[in-house]
């Protein structure tokens, strides 16, 4: 008697036992986030994608109700960080910034960028797009895009140089594209981020920079750069009075890009829906999108478009971009 009641409390604890281990995991699932998440920004600090992940990670981690932690990993045209976001455990606590660049550009000026932008990521939000603004020093004897232009075709080529955050970066493929349609490459001088590029052209280290409107805005409304057109098709309502490159001669020159928010591949479906629900929580509050237009950014719509519509975005971007990134990479080298 006593032996075949040892039994059926083994046996009842066996099944309890199993019972909860098949429900860990919706458990777990259930209770997401159930700790601080990481936040991956393959720039630097002080970069338009570091303004935009941290005024993002603060109200999302206030919906979440968990820490965010922002960790910039900037480096070789952003691909150090991205790798690291591609290597991430894919349990929804490591999300981080992509943008045009790191996704799109880098696949064709890298031969091995350490990632497949299809492959190794599951897209979730697309958040904003950015143009870029050609700036100057403000005592720069180039006062306008008409004499800067002019002077460009005038020297040689190489003569007049320009600064970026990196190979692969908006700010290396606007001064390329800008060289490339007067006929005239500038030199390239790559920095480690766009803070210090941005240095270069107050200093006159080098001639001029093409940097994304966020990361000039606050340098140029303080008078320490001088702004001389903008990289998109028409004019910032931020900068009403300076033109665009298009308008200016270059008929047809757009350069501008698209940021959002990734995880690593293999995330849970229930997790990505999370994410991406809380984000459009986010992109809703009034205050943030006054806050990211005023700093430069065209901030998506809401509601924002769903993980599948990223996807596509990427896979449209690669197959237009790609051929045309590759002939710029003798000047990315």
């Amino acid at each position: 008697m006593r032996i075949a009641i040892l039994r059926r409390a083994a046996a009842a604890i066996a099944t309890a036992a199993a019972l909860s281990l098949a429900g860990a995991p919706a458990h777990a699932r259930d209770d997401y986030p159930s700790r601080p998440l990481k936040m991956i920004v393959p720039f630097a600090a002080g970069s338009a994608a570091d303004t935009l992940s941290r005024v993002v990670a603060t109200q999302l981690a206030a919906q979440l109700g968990q820490a965010i932690v922002v960790e910039n990993k900037a480096g070789a045209g952003g691909t150090i960080g991205t790798m690291d976001i591609a290597r991430a455990a894919p349990d929804g606590y490591t999300i981080g910034l992509a943008a045009q660049g790191t996704l799109i550009t880098n696949q064709a000026l890298y031969d091995k960028p350490g990632y497949d932008s299809v492959k190794d990521f599951t897209p979730i939000a697309v958040l904003a797009d950015v143009a870029n603004v050609l700036v100057v020093a403000p005592d720069s004897p180039y006062a306008s895009v008409a004499a800067l232009m002019q002077a460009i075709k005038a020297h040689p080529a190489n003569k007049l140089s320009f600064s970026s955050s990196g190979v692969g970066t908006s700010h290396h493929i606007a001064g390329v594209v800008l060289g490339q349609s007067l006929g005239k490459p500038l030199m390239h001088v790559a920095y480690t981020g766009a803070p210090q590029g941005l240095v270069a052209v107050m200093s006159k280290e080098v001639d001029l920079g093409l940097y994304n409107i966020p990361a000039a805005i606050g340098l140029i409304r303080g008078g320490k750069l001088k702004p001389l057109a903008v990289t998109s098709l028409g004019r910032s309502p931020l900068m009403p009075d300076v033109p665009s490159l298009s308008e200016s001669g270059l008929k047809d020159y757009e350069v501008t890009l698209w940021f959002g928010i990734i995880a690593p591949a293999g995330v849970a479906p229930d997790r990505v829906a999370r994410l991406h629900k809380e984000l459009d929580a986010v992109m809703r509050q009034p205050a943030l999108r006054a806050k990211l237009t005023e700093q430069g950014y065209d901030v998506a719509a809401t509601p924002l478009a769903p993980p599948g519509d990223f996807s596509a975005l990427i896979r449209r971007d690669l197959a237009k971009w790609l051929p045309v990134m590759k002939t710029l990479r003798g000047g990315a080298q």
